[in-house]
């Protein structure tokens, strides 16, 4: 369903890298069963089921792309997707149209969550996130293997003074449930990526509200603060999966305390 809400979009795909990494339901059978002929198949073996998955798997289709530049068509933009999105059948080309209207605006996305009990100036999501390529080269073009990998891409860009957006009337449909439990590593991601305390506690703070409203999980609250305190107080936990760039954490610690007035 995912590969084919991307196929049917107004602007369809160059070309598209699938990271097959160790999944036992064929695939490479199902995906060179259908008629676009732009798919790359990197079949990877893995079984790995941590944290750094998903930026090591990403890493592998941004150096396919680089390494076969010269034979694969042009594009100025990537999108990432996992398996459990479905695109609707024009999210591409309004995504593309207000990111080519500002050249400043490298990283954005639609929405698929509720906007009830959600203020405004949201980051954008992962899967869906559209990314411009220049950009992503200007950084790297790898994504850092720890926890906070995805936001990680949000705060270089801001701190190069760039843009970041999310647009709420632009939707997609996230199918698998989201799970509570995911915000643990959220939780982690926000140690690691060198978010102040107190502005830890504030958002916690700002979601048991929101519960109560009806508007967000208690449980889901509570998670996320218990894995930013679990990693506070037993950093060693996390070696070799943090975020190292010092610059970008003293950013991060002033950009979050200038968005407090917002979270209030």
């Amino acid at each position: 369903m995912t590969m084919d809400s991307i196929l049917a979009q107004t602007v369809p795909p160059k070309f598209i890298a699938v990271v097959n990494d160790g999944s036992t339901d064929d695939t490479e059978k199902i995906v060179l069963s259908k008629s676009f002929t732009g798919f790359h198949v990197l079949n990877t073996g893995s079984k790995a089921r941590d944290i750094r998955k998903v930026p090591k798997l990403l890493n592998l289709a941004l150096d396919f792309w680089q390494r076969e530049q010269n034979h694969l068509p042009r594009t100025d933009y990537m999108i990432v997707s996992g398996d459990d999105n479905e695109l609707s059948h024009g999210y591409a080309e309004e995504i593309l149209r207000r990111m080519e209207e500002d050249p400043k605006l490298v990283v954005a996305s639609g929405e698929w969550l509720s906007s009830r009990g959600r203020g405004g100036d949201q980051m954008p999501h992962g899967g869906g996130r559209f990314v411009r390529m220049s950009y992503m080269q200007e950084i790297g073009g790898h994504y850092p293997v720890a926890y906070g990998w995805e936001t990680w891409l949000l705060y270089k860009a801001l701190e190069s003074g760039y843009r970041v957006k999310l647009f709420p009337e632009v939707r997609y449909e996230h199918l698998r449930p989201f799970r509570p439990t995911n915000l643990f590593g959220w939780g982690r991601a926000m140690y690691s990526l060198g978010f102040p305390s107190y502005y830890v506690f504030l958002r916690f703070l700002i979601n048991l509200f929101n519960s109560a409203r009806g508007t967000q999980s208690m449980s889901a609250a509570v998670t996320m603060l218990v894995g930013f305190l679990s990693a506070e107080l037993n950093p060693s936990a996390l070696d070799g999966m943090t975020i190292e760039d010092q610059g970008l954490k003293t950013f991060v610690r002033y950009f979050c305390t200038s968005r407090l007035t917002k979270l209030i």
